[in-house]
């Protein structure tokens, strides 16, 4: 810290002086981005969020009253944003395969399109596939999200918890599907590169399920080759996912 204040940032960043704003972002973001590691499911997205808050952040500083607040101002933005993807990417897997009625479905931009419904079947049938290995618990969450559209109260009622610790249980089972679908992706496409692999799932059935789950995972942390299919199979799975989705008529 040279001693500038965030005070004095703001107001040189608000005179035209664009260094100013860097200097705010590297003396801030560190910390941001701890908090969000802590709320997102995903850690890839980290940076994204991150772009976004302070894209956000040069457009409405000039609003904020007290520069002193800065750090709480810049931790309800995260907050915020990381609410609105979570949102977004729970609805993404979600209400994408709560029902087979269509109009069930919102914001689908071409219900009749070629790769609409190509892009609804995959994700729904990789979604369906990738849950057979969470555990009981997990498994459940997901059914009451998925199946049934319970959220809130509602939702903390039927798994028998407090609202409070309802957030918690929500993002340990993203985070484990997360992993599912990790695993499952990479043992579908991954065995044709790793012998070590192949001989994990050797009489295999494709069928996924918590203990061979575990030991995909704990395999692509040790594996170069498995990380780099995962990371491939990620992109795949996101470029899908980016189109427009339907079910079928």
């Amino acid at each position: 810290m040279d001693g500038t204040t965030d005070a004095d940032l703001i107001a040189a960043y608000l005179t035209g002086d664009h260094d100013a704003f860097t200097k705010i972002y590297k003396r801030h973001s560190p910390i941001l981005r701890r908090t969000a590691r802590l709320k997102l499911y995903d850690k890839y997205a980290c940076d994204d969020i991150l772009q976004d808050v302070f894209l956000i952040v040069a457009k409405k500083l000039h609003n904020l009253d007290d520069p002193k607040r800065l750090p709480q101002w810049l931790q309800q933005i995260l907050v915020r944003e990381v609410y609105r993807y979570n949102a977004k990417g729970l609805r993404s897997v979600a209400t994408d395969f709560q029902s087979d009625s269509p109009s069930d479905q919102a914001g689908v931009r071409d219900p009749h399109s070629e790769g609409a419904l190509v892009a609804y079947e995959e994700l729904k049938e990789l979604l369906q596939s990738a849950a057979e290995g969470l555990g009981e618990r997990d498994r459940m969450i997901l059914s009451l999200l998925v199946d049934h559209g319970l959220e809130g109260d509602d939702l903390a009622s039927d798994l028998e918890v407090l609202p409070k610790d309802l957030h918690s249980l929500v993002h340990r089972m993203r985070d484990q599907l997360e992993k599912c679908f990790d695993a499952y992706c990479v043992a579908q496409v991954g065995r044709r590169s790793c012998p070590e692999l192949a001989e994990i799932l050797f009489r295999w059935s494709g069928r996924l399920d918590v203990q061979i789950r575990k030991r995909i995972v704990y395999h692509i942390e040790v594996c170069p080759t498995c990380k780099k299919v995962r990371t491939q199979q990620r992109l795949a799975i996101a470029d899908l996912r980016a189109r427009p989705s339907a079910p079928p008529r």
